[in-house]
C-alpha cells in the first residue's frame, strides 16, 4: 500500500505570533457551517482524482486548528471516510495551543478520531513565551501535556531556541527540562526571522550563527542520549513515534492539501502533480480557488533530493530510481558532490546519499550549490 495523506489547513489563531510567516489570521468568531461546506467541496473535488488511494495519515494544521469546533473536526474526518478508504491504523494528528484546549475538549477530540496531538509549547520559560507572543504560561502548557499524555497514544510538543540573548547554558537547562517530560516526539526549531513578520519589521535578530550551531550540536547530543534521536533537521523521536504524515513530505510521498495556502503532491496517470490553494482565506472559503501544475521529472527529482537530505535516512537510491528512472547523482554537480563528501557534509554509498550533522547546519546552501 502506497502511503497517502490529507492535510487540512485552518487559517485562524487568537493572535498572530511575531515570528510566524504561515498563512494565519487572528479571529474570534467563525462561520463553521461555511467552512464545513468549503472543506466538503474541496475534498470531493480531490476525491475525484485520488479516490483509488488509501489514506494513511490526516493532519489538521494551521493556524490553530484546536479553535475548530469538534463538530467541524468530526465532519471533516467522516467526509474523508466517505470519499476514501482510510487505513485502520491511520495517523490522525492535530496541532493545538495550550490555551485553546482543555481536558474535556481533548477527550472529545480523541472520541471523534484524533489519535496524535502536537502541542505548540515553544518554551518552558514565561519570559520567552511573552517575547514569542504566546498566550499561555509554562504552567498551562505543562498541565495540557500532563493531561494529553493520559488521553492520546501519540503526543508531540514544539519548542523554539536560539532566541536573542539566549545562552548555550540557558538552552541546555531548558532542553534538559523538556527531556525530563519524557515525550516520545519533539519538534525543536531554531528561531528564524522571516521577511514580512513582526520580528523582521522590528529588526529582531536570532542567536549569532556560531552560537546557534553550538546549540544545534548540543540538541543533537542530548536528544540522542535521551532516546529521542533526530530523524529530520528539527524533529526528534523515540523509535516508532516519528510523525508519519510529515514523513510523506520528506520521503517524496503523496498527499492533498485542503484549505487556504495548503499544498499537495500526488501522481495521476504516471505524472507528478503539484497543487496550491489560494492563500487568501476569504477567497478560498467562497470558491476553493487553487492551482494545479504538472511537475517535470527534473523538478520532482530536485524536490526528492532537497527533502530527502533533511532526513536521517537521506535519499534512498532504489526508491529514487523507481520514481524518477535515473540515479540521484544525475541531478547533481559531480565535482560539488565529491567536494561535499571530502569535506564531511555528505555520505554517498550504495544505499543512497545522506547529510551528516555538519551538513545539516548548511543544508540550504548545500542544496543550492549541489543541484543542477
Amino acid at each position: 500500500m502506497i502511503n497517502f495523506g490529507i492535510y487540512i489547513h485552518w487559517p485562524f489563531c487568537r493572535s498572530k505570533c511575531p515570528y510566524c510567516d504561515f498563512v494565519s489570521l487572528p479571529a474570534k468568531n467563525f462561520d463553521f457551517d461555511a467552512w464545513k461546506k468549503a472543506y466538503a467541496q474541496s475534498l470531493k473535488f480531490y476525491a475525484g482524482q485520488t479516490a483509488d488511494k488509501t489514506v494513511t495519515s490526516l493532519f489538521f494544521g494551521g493556524g490553530t486548528p484546536s479553535l475548530m469546533s469538534t463538530d467541524l473536526v468530526s465532519f471533516v474526518i467522516e467526509t474523508i471516510r466517505s470519499f476514501w478508504t482510510v487505513a485502520p491504523d491511520a495517523e490522525i494528528s492535530m496541532e493545538v495551543n495550550p490555551c485553546s484546549v482543555d481536558r474535556e475538549k481533548m477527550i472529545r477530540l480523541k472520541q471523534i478520531g484524533i489519535n496524535r496531538l502536537s502541542v505548540g509549547v515553544q518554551s518552558l520559560n514565561d519570559k520567552s513565551l511573552k517575547f514569542l507572543g504566546r498566550l499561555h504560561t509554562t504552567e498551562q502548557a505543562l498541565t495540557v501535556l500532563k493531561e494529553a499524555r493520559t488521553i492520546f497514544p501519540r503526543l508531540s510538543a514544539d519548542f523554539i531556541y536560539a532566541l536573542p540573548g539566549q545562552s548555550l547554558n540557558d538552552w541546555q537547562n531548558e532542553l534538559q527540562a523538556v527531556l525530563e517530560l519524557n515525550l516520545k516526539h519533539l519538534s525543536l526549531y531554531q528561531l528564524t526571522i522571516e521577511e514580512g513578520t513582526f520580528f523582521y519589521k522590528k529588526g529582531i535578530q536570532p542567536a549569532e550563527e556560531e552560537l546557534a550551531a553550538d546549540m544545534f550540536e548540543l540538541t543533537d547530543r542530548l536528544t540522542y542520549q535521551a532516546g529521542t534521536e533526530r530523524y529530520e533537521v528539527s524533529n526528534h523521536a523515540a523509535a516508532g513515534h516519528e510523525c508519519r504524515h510529515n514523513l510523506l513530505y520528506w520521503h517524496g510521498g503523496e498527499w492533498i492539501g485542503i484549505g487556504p495556502a495548503a499544498h499537495g503532491r500526488f501522481t495521476k496517470k504516471q505524472q507528478f502533480y503539484a497543487t496550491a490553494q489560494s492563500n487568501i482565506s476569504s477567497q478560498w472559503l467562497q470558491s476553493q480557488t487553487h492551482e494545479e501544475i504538472v511537475l517535470t521529472p527534473k523538478e520532482k527529482a530536485q524536490e526528492l533530493i532537497f527533502m530527502g537530505l533533511r532526513t536521517r535516512e537521506g535519499i534512498d537510491r532504489a526508491a529514487f530510481l523507481a520514481q524518477i528512472g535515473q540515479p540521484p547523482e544525475t541531478f547533481m554537480h559531480a565535482g560539488t558532490l565529491q567536494d561535499y563528501q571530502t569535506d564531511g557534509f555528505l555520505i554517498c554509498d550504495s544505499k543512497g546519499i545522506r547529510t551528516t550533522a555538519k551538513g545539516l547546519m548548511i543544508l540550504n546552501a548545500l542544496c543550492r550549490t549541489l543541484l543542477k
